[in-house]
């Protein structure tokens, strides 16, 4: 897709200067701290909050909804990025779409989206702690040498306002003490996040149908629409105790499940496969609460 130079093209104000005198040793401890806005690493977060539920401090209910927020994420920065078509740094050893920043968005849209759905800490400590997250995430981005400065923070302001349509159409928000989650999501809630993600991956494959990473969104949001439905108030109310067994089986669910999407996505150019991995990990991470439990009760965990 070829687009027209835009101003934006070169939107620099200065930070690649600032990224290229930077020591080796910052560059690489931000290269490290990075990664907390990583996809698959938020993906792999979320399904073990998912798991393990209250647990961890937050709803079932609440890790759906925070998956869906990460679906919704990746539909609309590679759509974006794709529509306006605009380039990363010239220092940037990664010669594809830079705007907006997709690691800026997706860290917003998540650890923004846990912080109001956990249920432990108070509450303003949990918003502290997200948005330092995020501009750690935000700045490493810029340093590192992969984004303008203009990129991250349109990620973050996308970001945000997808968190204020999702909560606003949603759950709400509403502070109930000084603890506690401030949005609890119902079953509808999660199913509709998922119906919305799903819709924005097929509009972003409208502008780039050969994404991998779309195509794996959207079979993940169609799989995750159609096992929370059919199967999701049952796996709500699952308990999962954390003991040596339900470790075993759910870290071993969970490994097995991701590393089969990521790698499909990875290693596969042809787009029905690729979806069709991303539905199957979906209603099996959905799943995985009801296997899990019921692998406690026959070992009489």
């Amino acid at each position: 897709m070829t687009h027209p130079a835009t101003p934006l093209a070169s939107r620099g104000v200065g930070e690649v200067a600032v990224a290229e005198s930077l020591p080796e040793v910052v560059v690489t401890i931000f290269g490290l701290l990075t990664h907390l806005g990583n996809p698959y690493l938020l993906l792999l977060c979320v399904a073990v909050a998912y798991l393990y539920a209250d647990r961890v401090g937050i709803s079932r209910e609440g890790a759906g909804f925070a998956l869906g927020l990460g679906l919704c994420a990746i539909g609309l920065v590679l759509g974006l990025k794709h529509v306006f078509g605009l380039p990363r740094p010239p220092i940037s050893p990664r010669g594809d779409l830079g705007f907006p920043s997709g690691h800026a968005l997706g860290s917003t849209a998540f650890w923004g989206g846990v912080a109001v759905l956990a249920d432990r800490w108070r509450w303003r400590r949990r918003l502290a702690a997200a948005a330092a997250v995020i501009v750690v995430v935000s700045a490493s981005r810029v340093l590192i040498g992969v984004h303008y400065l203009a990129d991250v923070v349109a990620g973050v302001a996308i970001g945000v306002t997808l968190l204020a349509v999702a909560f606003g159409l949603g759950p709400g928000v509403s502070a109930d003490g000084e603890t506690g989650a401030l949005a609890r999501p119902t079953h509808r809630h999660v199913a509709a996040l998922f119906a919305v993600a799903l819709g924005f991956g097929v509009a972003g494959l409208a502008v780039a149908p050969g994404e991998s990473e779309l195509l794996l969104g959207v079979g993940t949001a169609a799989g995750a629409l159609a096992g929370w439905w059919r199967f999701g108030r049952r796996a709500a109310s699952a308990r999962v105790g954390i003991s040596t067994r339900t470790l075993a089986v759910g870290g071993g669910g969970l490994a097995a499940t991701l590393a089969a999407m990521s790698g499909t996505a990875e290693l596969l150019d042809a787009a029905v496969p690729i979806v069709v991995a991303g539905a199957i990990g979906a209603v099996c991470l959905l799943w995985l609460p009801l296997a899990v439990g019921d692998a406690s009760k026959e070992w009489g965990s």
